[in-house]
């Protein structure tokens, strides 16, 4: 990196950092995304981390949760685990799924 492009760069952060314009990062298309970090970001942000952790969590207490009610024989809301099983083994016909898309 020569200087004037370092004083560019200098002179860019500068501005940010006065109008603080550094708050968001706009809407980039993911195949120029690496493109604009490297151009406009100083690499002081840090970047968000992916929701998977957090996802795999939610399931594994929902599975938990399930599995309680299963071994308890509880009713949560009038609702038994059987009733839940059933539910996810039903066959919908396509008279089914069009009348859940009008109800919507």
């Amino acid at each position: 990196m020569n200087d004037s492009e370092a004083r560019r760069r200098e002179l860019l952060r500068q501005t940010k950092k006065l109008y603080n314009e550094d708050s968001f990062i706009p809407a980039v298309h993911p195949r120029y995304g690496n493109i604009y970090h490297d151009l406009y970001e100083d690499g002081t942000t840090q970047q968000s981390k992916g929701s998977f952790f957090f996802r795999l969590s939610l399931g594994i207490l929902c599975f938990i949760c399930y599995v309680w009610v299963d071994y308890g024989k509880i009713n949560v809301a009038n609702v038994s685990s059987d009733q839940i099983v059933n539910q996810i083994e039903k066959q919908m016909d396509m008279k089914d799924i069009e009348a859940v898309w009008k109800s919507l």
